[in-house]
């Protein structure tokens, strides 16, 4: 029989670095989904409510963090900001470079959701007297809520799959900590046992995931399908009158 000690062994390892790596995703889902809403709906204010800097320095955010790759914002958060008298551990880093990746790419759904909404929808309450913040709030962000709930929800789990990147920049998270059985039982037994621990992180990976993705295509099936009566409701056609149908336009 073989040895299965190290089965016992592997799985408090590894369940410290799970637990890490839900810490750092929740963490960085928490505030990317608040900042990007935030963010996002700022973005969106008429010309006349905000200033042309701002709204620069806005696109500007925008178009950066959601060209950079994650890894990129990672090693720039955490090599270069000590350069600026800001010394950040490796766990706070990660959640501040995942979160400006992920709450740049959220602002574009909240813009995107909210421009989709037809304009006739504001002018109209602008017209009943509502302001820009009762317009938002009772017009345009209650549909817009659905239009951008199944892009978050993909979003997430994008942000869920990158933290395995925060390994690079020191965060001991589940990979770091299946990376280090492996070596461990390479050097000490001659085998790694690689299959069994990898799977089991990508078994953990799947069991977080996706639901999330079955979560995402179920809302994006109900918001784009219509919705209809079932077929007992509705009322049958009645026949046309038989003298309806073969009347002779003659006899008129």
């Amino acid at each position: 029989m073989d040895d299965t000690s190290w089965i016992t062994e592997t799985l408090d390892l590894v369940a410290t670095g799970a637990l890490r790596t839900i810490a750092l995703a929740a963490t960085s889902v928490i505030v990317s989904v608040a900042c990007g809403v935030l963010l996002g709906v700022l973005l969106c204010l008429p010309n006349g409510r905000w200033s042309t800097p701002a709204r620069g320095i806005l696109t500007a955010y925008l178009q950066v963090f959601r060209g950079l790759p994650v890894l990129v914002t990672l090693f720039i958060v955490f090599f270069v900001s000590p350069s600026l008298g800001v010394q950040l551990a490796s766990f706070p880093a990660a959640v501040v470079g995942l979160s400006l990746w992920g709450s740049a790419n959220v602002m574009e759904v909240v813009r995107g959701a909210v421009r989709s909404i037809p304009t006739a929808q504001s002018e109209a309450a602008s017209a009943l007297g509502f302001g820009w913040t009762s317009v938002m709030r009772w017009v345009v962000l209650p549909q817009a809520i659905k239009r951008m709930l199944p892009p978050v929800v993909n979003l997430i789990v994008d942000l869920i799959q990158a933290t395995t990147l925060a390994s690079l920049i020191g965060v001991v998270e589940v990979l770091q900590r299946s990376r280090q059985a492996v070596e461990y039982y390479q050097l000490s037994e001659g085998d790694g046992h690689a299959t069994p621990i990898f799977a089991a992180v990508l078994l953990l990976f799947f069991l977080i995931c996706y639901p999330l993705t079955l979560l995402a295509k179920r809302i994006e099936r109900r918001i784009t399908t219509p919705g209809r009566p079932p077929s007992s409701s509705l009322p049958a056609a009645e026949p046309a009158p038989a003298s309806t149908v073969h009347a002779d336009p003659a006899n008129r």
